[in-house]
């Protein structure tokens, strides 16, 4: 198995770093193999060198099913009008999806990753908050094979593709034939999934511990028969069920343009989604169970400093 930290081309995390041969000498202080990445930018100093990456987690758009699926006024509802829909996308048809992951997945091939790691989700930004949902997670993981098998043809080389679950509608993993069935009509020949810890707890807002998450888990995992299609786990917790319900109650959207709408929203997100430490002693226990091929230690954090006192504690628990 090995073990990986999470990173990104993006600025707030690059700027942590003089060079290489820090960022190398941080992660391997863990004991760690490499790095997962993501698109945040171009790494103009060079900073991340294809020898560090062992997975290239895919760019994703939280919404975009409606551009996939031509649904104009369900666009120009969220996004207010095509120059808003352009920005976003890059374009205002189904087109600019494929070109923007055919972009995406050029860069993916000039780290030649072992695997790359998809979203398979949906949800506007009253979704996100309120949790109802237009499209049904079968309807999002039909059109997520849709894309996929689109877009193929342009993974380089023979990666693993590890579709990861979220807890808005699409791959929730809390529907075993829906995950079969991602996996059995996608063309691309590798595939898995990317057992996201905390995205899972994410589903259940009841669970209040980390025992009553580990006990969740475990709960899900059972109605699978064989777990090796779990290629890799991003291993972090998230116990914000409270917070959830009381949103779901409370929240009011905002008014303004798309992108004020969405800043209002992104600290909503981080307080359900908080990818803190797994800190539970059964874990070892649990990826035991999972034997993944992978595992990331998924954290965000607003510094280095932050960043090594959460390794730290995920280290004490493996």
């Amino acid at each position: 198995m090995k073990r990986i930290m999470n990173f990104s081309t993006a600025w707030f995390d690059t700027e942590r770093y003089s060079g290489n041969a820090d960022l190398k000498t941080f992660y391997r202080s863990f004991g760690l193999d490499g790095l997962e990445v993501i698109y945040g930018g171009e790494d103009k100093d060079n900073l991340i060198a294809a020898e560090d990456v062992i997975g290239v987690h895919l760019r994703y758009f939280t919404a975009w099913m409606d551009l996939w699926k031509g649904n104009t006024k369900r666009l120009l509802e969220e996004y207010g009008d095509y120059g808003e829909i352009e920005r976003f996308y890059g374009g205002r048809t189904s087109a600019a999806l494929t070109e923007a992951f055919r972009h995406n997945l050029k860069f993916a091939a000039s780290m030649s990753p072992e695997y790359l790691v998809f979203h398979v989700s949906d949800c506007l930004l009253s979704e996100a908050m309120l949790r109802r949902f237009y499209y049904s997670e079968e309807a999002v993981v039909d059109a997520a094979i849709e894309l996929v098998n689109t877009i193929g043809e342009y993974i380089e080389g023979s990666p693993l593709l590890l579709f990861e679950n979220l807890w808005y509608s699409g791959l929730t993993m809390l529907a075993p034939r829906l995950a079969a069935r991602l996996l059995e009509e996608t063309h691309y020949p590798h595939t898995g999934v990317m057992l996201d810890t905390g995205h899972l707890l994410n589903t259940n807002t009841s669970l209040r511990t980390i025992d009553e998450g580990v006990d969740y888990i475990h709960s899900v995992l059972d109605q699978y028969s064989d777990l090796s299609f779990i290629k890799g786990v991003h291993l972090h917790q998230s116990l914000s069920g409270a917070y959830s319900e009381a949103l779901m109650k409370s929240w009011v959207p905002d008014e303004g343009s798309y992108s004020e709408r969405r800043l209002a929203v992104l600290p909503h997100i981080f307080q359900i989604d908080t990818h803190q430490p797994f800190a539970s002693e059964r874990v070892s226990a649990l990826l035991d169970r999972i034997q993944p091929e992978y595992l990331v230690l998924e954290q965000i954090s607003s510094s280095r400093d932050e960043h090594e006192r959460n390794l730290k504690e995920q280290m004490r628990y493996l």
